[in-house]
């Protein structure tokens, strides 16, 4: 066993396999803890996750201590530098360690984009190899399922204006993020960007993936501003729910200036079974007036959204104001002011705040809050009893 009590835990999340278990990283390890202790036993050195930004991005990170993350799906779990290029996926199971890199272009404005799925009883690992590509692999083996060409190059034509004419192959211009995967894993959202930047949402089918890749994503008409990686959850198979900025073209459908703020948007998934299934822009199904998200000073909204579908509520954690238990409504049934997020940095936060004590975080599975206080270890706090639907 590996006393923490005095070293400094950089990462925790919620052990799937077991309640009142976590993971943890720390002094390049992950390892095994149970809440109330801080006694953990390791699992396993990840050598390639580093503590402080080196040579990436635009230089901002230099120096700079790195947000890590943990996704856990099962018994597997990756870590990665958020705004850094190195990730790992290991099997707990029996503790190998597989290495993984994205390209560097952006990478300190672009968390790593990672996600679990499930198909034909295989376990796939969505991880970002570009910062506009995705790659699907098989746990397991490591094998790549979406190997493929990619490129963009001068044609030689012109068009009639006289611009330069592109030859296209797998192609967008599209710089991935924050991944959400549906319950069924059947669909996934990407919390991405543009230039100039702008923030943009994409949708894709996961069997439409596999096959066809960027190409069979539909955008989400809403959201536009300069703030990706925004709060968003599924509620089900089909349906997610994103968290507006204050100057989202939310209101498009009225002239009243004194509109209500509406800051959750509901959208239905349609077909997109393939590339030619989908519509140009995913238009929101309902529109619902809240404001649990405080808006910074540029009007933009920072935190988690999470769902609970035993209560069939929505949980939002903010940075500052504690979480939140609302109705699909939008209304406030219970405000837990003391269980604010870790406060981990955006795009426009260089360098980690997250880590320590005094950040809690959410694990939908178990419903429940958590958060690793240091001398004592992970503290837990039960989602409070709401109702059941």
């Amino acid at each position: 066993m590996k006393d923490l009590s005095d070293r400094h835990v950089r990462a925790v999340a919620a052990d799937h396999t077991a309640p009142h278990s976590y993971f943890v990283f720390a002094d390049g390890r992950l390892l095994r803890v149970a809440a109330g202790s801080t006694q953990a036993e390791p699992v396993v050195d990840v050598p390639n996750i580093l503590e402080v930004g080196r040579g990436t991005g635009d230089g901002r990170l230099e120096g700079k201590p790195l947000e890590v993350r943990l996704y856990v799906h099962g018994p597997w779990v990756c870590v990665t530098e958020r705004f850094g290029t190195n990730a790992a996926l290991i099997n707990t199971a029996d503790r190998t360690v597989r290495e993984l890199t994205r390209a560097d272009y952006h990478s300190d404005v672009s968390s790593y984009s990672i996600g679990f799925v499930e198909r034909a009883g295989r376990t796939l690992l969505i991880a970002q190899t570009e910062w506009n590509r995705l790659d699907v692999f098989d746990a397991g083996t490591g094998a790549n399922l979406t190997e493929r060409e990619v490129y963009i190059r001068d044609s030689g034509l012109h068009d009639a204006d006289g611009a330069t004419v592109y030859d296209r192959h797998n192609y967008i211009d599209y710089f991935h993020s924050l991944l959400h995967v549906s319950p069924d894993t059947g669909h996934f959202l990407s919390n991405g960007w543009v230039w100039s930047p702008v923030d943009v949402v994409r949708v894709f089918s996961t069997e439409a993936f596999l096959t066809d890749f960027e190409k069979t994503s539909v955008t989400v008409s809403t959201a536009f501003g300069y703030n990706w990686d925004r709060p968003a959850t599924f509620i089900d198979d089909h349906t997610f729910v994103l968290a507006l900025d204050a100057d989202d073209e939310n209101d498009k459908d009225t002239e009243d200036e004194d509109a209500p703020y509406r800051q959750l948007a509901f959208f239905d998934i349609p077909d997109l079974s393939s590339a030619t299934d989908a519509p140009d822009w995913l238009e929101p199904r309902a529109l619902v007036d809240c404001e649990v998200f405080a808006r910074n000073q540029y009007g933009e909204v920072k935190g988690e959204l999470h769902y609970d579908p035993e209560s069939g509520h929505l949980i939002a954690q903010t940075d500052g104001d504690g979480a939140y238990i609302l109705s699909l409504e939008g209304e406030v049934v219970t405000h837990l002011p003391d269980l604010s997020l870790a406060s981990p940095p955006s795009h426009g936060d260089f360098g980690s705040r997250s880590g320590g004590s005094g950040g809690w975080s959410y694990a939908a599975r178990h419903r429940t809050f958590h958060r690793w206080a240091d001398g004592s270890g992970i503290e837990e706090r039960p989602l409070p009893g709401v109702g059941r639907r």
